[in-house]
C-alpha cells in the first residue's frame, strides 16, 4: 500500500466520523426541537460598514429596509468607512423623514472593525446586527433570529448564507461551498461549537461588546475573532437555518485568492491566539470540532498536492516509456486512445474513486439538508459537478499561499477592488 492511499483512508474516515458526528447530534437536535417562533419586539440596530461600495449599497439599505420587522424597533446606520467613490451620496439618498430607521455616519478609512465600532458605539438597539454592504437578506430572517436571544446565555446568532446571483466557475464553486455550510454551521450550533459568525448578518447581544469590548480593529477576520472571544468567555452561539441572506462572492481567481488568503491566515493567526479553545475542558468545540478542522485541513492540503505531483510524474515516465518503444505521437486519434484507456484504468482501479464516491454522497446530503431548510430553487447540478473537480485544487492553493503569509507574517489585503482597498 502506498503511503498516499494510507492518508486517502484517514481522511475518509476522519470525513466519515465528523460528518457521522454532526449528522448524530442533528437527529437529537430535531428530535427535541421547539416549536419555531418569532419575535420582533426587541429593539435592534443593524450596522453596514461600507467602503467603496456604489454598486451594491443601495440594494443593501433597500433589503435591510424591506425586513418584516416592527420599524419603531428597528434602527439601520450605516457606515462609510472614508469610501471615495458614490457610497456616501448613494446611502444619504435614503436618510428621509420617508425612511427615518435610517442613519449615516461617516470617517476616515480605518477597516471593517472600526467602521462597526463606530456604529455600536452609536446604536439604541439592544440587538447589534452586522450587514455587509454587499449581502441580501430576506425578510423574515431577522424575527427568527431574534427569538432565540430568549436564552440569555447566547451572545450571537448566525444565519444561513447562499451566494447572490452566481456566474461563472468560480461563483459557482462557491454556491456549492455556502450551501454546504448550512449544514455544517447548524450541526456545530447543536454542540455550540460554532467559531466564525459571519459578517454578512450576525446578530449579537449589544450588552457583550459593552462588557468585553468592541470588534478587534487591528484583525483581519474580526468576525472569527469576536466569535472565538464569545465562546472563550463561555457563552453561546446559536444559528437560525431559516433565516437567509444572500451574498455577492467574488468572481475572478485574484480576488478569491485575496479573500481566502485573509481568511485562511486570519484563522491561523486566532487559533494560535485562542489556544486555550483547544482541549476537554471546552467540550466538542476542543475536543473534536477545531482538531478534527486542522487535521482535515492538513490531509487536504497535503494529499490534493502529492495526488497532483504524482500524476505528472507518471505522465513524464509514461511519455518516456512511449517515446523507447517509438510510439506515435503524431498519431492523434492512437495517442488520445491510449491516454483515455490509461486515466479509466487508473481512476476506476483506484481506492481515490471508491473513497470519493463516498465523499460525493455526503456533499450531496449537505445539499438536501439546505435545500429542505433554506429552500433554495436554482439548479445547481453543473455548480455541483464543477465544484467535485476543482474545489480540492483551489482549496490548495489558498492554504499553500495562507500558510506562506502566516509563517512569514506577510501582510494581507483586506481585498481587491477598482480602488484598491488594503
Amino acid at each position: 500500500m502506498e503511503f498516499y492511499e494510507i492518508l486517502v483512508y484517514i481522511m475518509a474516515y476522519v470525513g466519515i466520523f465528523a460528518t457521522s458526528f454532526y449528522f448524530i447530534n442533528l437527529i437529537a437536535y430535531y428530535r427535541k426541537k421547539p416549536e419555531e417562533k418569532e419575535k420582533d419586539n426587541v429593539p435592534v440596530t443593524i450596522i453596514i460598514p461600507a467602503y467603496n461600495e456604489e454598486d451594491s449599497i443601495a440594494r443593501t439599505i433597500e433589503s435591510a429596509l424591506s425586513i418584516n420587522y416592527q420599524k419603531d424597533k428597528l434602527e439601520i446606520i450605516v457606515v462609510d468607512d472614508g469610501s471615495r467613490d458614490k457610497t456616501y451620496e448613494i446611502a444619504n439618498k435614503f436618510v428621509s423623514k420617508k425612511n427615518p430607521v435610517v442613519k449615516i455616519l461617516t470617517k476616515p478609512n480605518g477597516g471593517k472593525g472600526s467602521a462597526l465600532n463606530l456604529g455600536i458605539k452609536n446604536a439604541k438597539g439592544e440587538i447589534i446586527v452586522s450587514m455587509d454592504a454587499d449581502s441580501f437578506v430576506k425578510p423574515d430572517a431577522l424575527k427568527k433570529m431574534v427569538v432565540m436571544f430568549d436564552n440569555e446565555e447566547v451572545m450571537a446568532v448566525t444565519p444561513s448564507m447562499g451566494v447572490y446571483n452566481p456566474k461563472g466557475i468560480l461563483q459557482r464553486i462557491q454556491q456549492i461551498e455556502y450551501y454546504m455550510g448550512v449544514f455544517l454551521r447548524k450541526a456545530l450550533a447543536t454542540i455550540n461549537s460554532i467559531h466564525i459568525t459571519p459578517g454578512a448578518f450576525s446578530a449579537y447581544r449589544k450588552s457583550f461588546f459593552q462588557r468585553y469590548g468592541g470588534y478587534d480593529e487591528n484583525n483581519i477576520t474580526e468576525d472569527l475573532e469576536i466569535a472565538l472571544r464569545i465562546q472563550t468567555n463561555g457563552y453561546v452561539i446559536e444559528n437560525s437555518q431559516g433565516s437567509v441572506v444572500y451574498t455577492i462572492v467574488p468572481n475572478t481567481f485574484k480576488s478569491l485568492l485575496t479573500q481566502r488568503r485573509r481568511w485562511y491566515s486570519g484563522l491561523m493567526k486566532n487559533l494560535l491566539d485562542y489556544k486555550n479553545l483547544f482541549g476537554f475542558k471546552k467540550g466538542p468545540l476542543g475536543t473534536i470540532v477545531l482538531p478534527v478542522a486542522l487535521l482535515t485541513i492538513f490531509l487536504s492540503v497535503f494529499l490534493t498536492s502529492y495526488i497532483i505531483i504524482k500524476s505528472l510524474m507518471d505522465i513524464k515516465d509514461d511519455l518516456l516509456s512511449m517515446k523507447a518503444i517509438n510510439f506515435r505521437f503524431n498519431d492523434y486519434f492512437e495517442l488520445n486512445n491510449y491516454m483515455f484507456k490509461n486515466f479509466i484504468y487508473q481512476t476506476f482501479s483506484s481506492q481515490i474513486f471508491l473513497i470519493s464516491l463516498v465523499l460525493i454522497g455526503i456533499i450531496t446530503f449537505y445539499l438536501v439538508f439546505s435545500r429542505r431548510y433554506i429552500k433554495f430553487t436554482e439548479n445547481i447540478k453543473y455548480s455541483f459537478i464543477i465544484y467535485i473537480f476543482f474545489y480540492s485544487i483551489l482549496f490548495t492553493i489558498w492554504w499553500i499561499f495562507s500558510t506562506i503569509d502566516f509563517l512569514f507574517s506577510r501582510k494581507v489585503k483586506w481585498r481587491e477592488d477598482k480602488h484598491g482597498r488594503q
